[in-house]
């Protein structure tokens, strides 16, 4: 099985558990999104012959990126490969960024599961953690979902 790992190096705010690696400095967001596009373009002889079962957006925080850079991924991987049919495109999601709106770009870009950074649905834990989304966001995002 193969997969594709992108990893979206970005959030809007440090949470005080997280020890990944993260920039806070959103400037650089188009920068990343066309050196991933070269990447692609880059690492499409390692997988000549096999097509691709899952894509996974990892980060930082994926679903900062727009339906537009996100689109700018996506035909770089339609170009340099070949996706199952039921492949799983997942993408890792702030549950403040998730308006209907935005799911619904998810879905025209054919992303067919979210993994949404509920840490918690208490208010108090949500401000220890250093969490931007309140909890009313974050039960709407799964409801919006």
């Amino acid at each position: 099985m193969a997969g594709l790992y992108i990893h979206i190096p970005f959030c809007r705010k440090a949470c005080h558990y997280c020890d990944f690696h993260f920039s806070t400095n959103l400037s650089l967001k188009t920068d990343m999104v066309n050196a991933i596009v070269k990447e692609i373009a880059l690492q499409k002889d390692y997988l000549p012959a096999k097509s691709l079962q899952s894509i996974y957006f990892g980060g930082g925080t994926p679903s900062l990126l727009t339906e537009s850079e996100l689109g700018q991924i996506f035909e770089a991987i339609y170009k340099f490969f070949t996706l199952e049919k039921d492949a799983e495109i997942t993408l890792e999601a702030n549950p403040d960024d998730l308006t209907k709106e935005k799911i619904k770009s998810f879905k025209n870009l054919k992303i067919n599961r979210l993994s949404i950074g509920i840490q918690s649905f208490d208010e108090n834990h949500l401000k220890l953690m250093n969490r931007l989304h309140t909890a009313t966001e974050a039960e709407n995002s799964v409801r919006f979902s």
